[in-house]
């Protein structure tokens, strides 16, 4: 159920039979693609400083409220949004609604705590440098995007956030964390009704009344960036690679398509990668695909890590398994096993409750409406071996694919 208010606030409820909790989600749209070249990292910090006090309480006492009901509670920034969200039993979502609320109203920090979250940032960043992987996804992030919103980082730079001020923080805030902007989503033991009862008490006197479209993406032609290898040094044992190949954007019917050859190409372990990667030659550990769509481009990636003697000839094999599906393309018996898998991928996701939020929260802000899961199965399931293969044959060439190597 989806309600948009006046002000451009939407309010989005999954009521659940027999169940005790409730997952809550507090969505802004403003990650860092919405960034100008002077608030890089700003999404991210301002994510960081929600927690650390308003006008009502101190970050502590943030803390504590959340500990002392005994909640799930964090946050996380992407290139597209920040998001808070908890889970709590029924009877506690009315005080969580309460410290959230006053985080996205009432900021108020002090400025010693400032720059100590800002060099926990700087911690973070540096601790991604550290880590292969991350670097990895961070130079094919970058390199991908190039000269477009989504090039730099999610948190931003490390000279950038020890430059900030505390304004910076509130000015982000009082631009972004506006009812337009903003999207609050329930999933469990909780109806329409007492939703409504709680975004009335905790969100709507403290917001503006003047009429307002809810921020929506545009849906513009997916970038399709130059071949381009990328190698990172790093004093690791084993090379960290990923290939990757421009595809369609979020709003592309081919991205069910694309979903279920990425789960066959390199989905499990029944995958045609890895038998013929890992079973038949045991040159890698693990090798997955994954599929990464945004409003202006989308990427399909094929992930694996070896010793750097094998990476060649892991890439060789990646390349014959291309060519085998362009020539022949999957079978049958192939598309049955892993639409079966997509089945219960869904079924799954359909009984947590934080899922459930998540991927609702992502279907609103990209296109301001609910596929239920029962149509997305449709759609799988009307999905054809042609289908797949002439998707395949659209996107899925050798000639674009972007390499980052990240290791010795």
């Amino acid at each position: 159920m989806i309600k948009t208010y006046p002000n451009g606030l939407r309010l989005v409820v999954t009521p659940m039979a027999n169940f005790k909790s409730v997952a809550f989600s507090m969505l802004i749209m403003a990650g860092s693609g919405d960034e100008t070249k002077s608030e890089q990292g700003l999404s991210h910090f301002c994510e960081h400083m929600l927690f650390k006090g308003t006008t009502k309480r101190t970050g502590q006492q943030i803390i504590d409220e959340f500990a002392y009901l005994g909640v799930q509670y964090n946050a996380w920034t992407s290139e597209c949004a920040t998001c808070f969200h908890t889970k709590a039993v029924a009877d506690n979502i009315d005080a969580c609604l309460d410290l959230f609320s006053d985080m996205y109203f009432n900021l108020k920090f002090d400025p010693v705590d400032f720059d100590k979250e800002g060099d926990v940032i700087v911690q973070e960043i540096a601790m991604h440098e550290d880590h292969p992987v991350s670097v990895m996804y961070d130079r094919m992030n970058s390199l991908f995007y190039k000269g477009t919103k989504y090039e730099h980082p999610v948190a931003g730079y490390a000279k950038d956030i020890k430059a900030y001020r505390p304004d910076d923080i509130y000015r982000y805030v009082k631009k972004h964390y506006i009812a337009p902007n903003t999207i609050l989503a329930f999933a469990g033991d909780i109806t329409m009704a007492r939703a409504e009862e709680l975004v009335a008490k905790y969100y709507l006197p403290f917001m503006s009344t003047v009429p307002a479209t809810p921020k929506q993406r545009e849906n513009v032609p997916a970038i399709q960036p130059a071949p381009t290898l990328l190698q990172v040094k790093k004093d690791t044992e084993q090379q960290h690679v990923i290939l990757t190949i421009p595809v369609c954007n979020q709003y592309s019917e081919d991205r069910y398509a694309l979903t279920l050859f990425g789960l066959l190409f390199g989905g499990d372990m029944s995958s045609r990668l890895f038998i013929s990667v890992r079973e038949k030659l045991g040159l890698v550990y693990s090798i997955s695909t994954n599929l990464e769509l945004s409003d202006i481009g989308g990427s399909f990636g094929i992930v694996f890590s070896c010793t750097p003697k094998n990476t060649q000839k892991v890439i060789e094999v990646v390349n014959r398994e291309l060519d085998l599906v362009l020539r022949d393309g999957i079978k049958e018996e192939e598309l049955v096993k892993f639409r079966n898998q997509w089945h219960l991928q869904r079924l799954f996701d359909s009984e947590v409750t934080t899922r459930i939020n998540n991927r609702i929260v992502d279907q609103i802000s990209t296109r301001n409406q609910i596929t239920p899961i029962e149509d997305e199965l449709k759609i799988v399931d009307a999905l054809t071996v042609a289908d797949v293969n002439a998707v395949v044959k659209k996107y899925l060439s050798k000639d674009k694919i972007l390499t980052v190597i990240v290791g010795k």
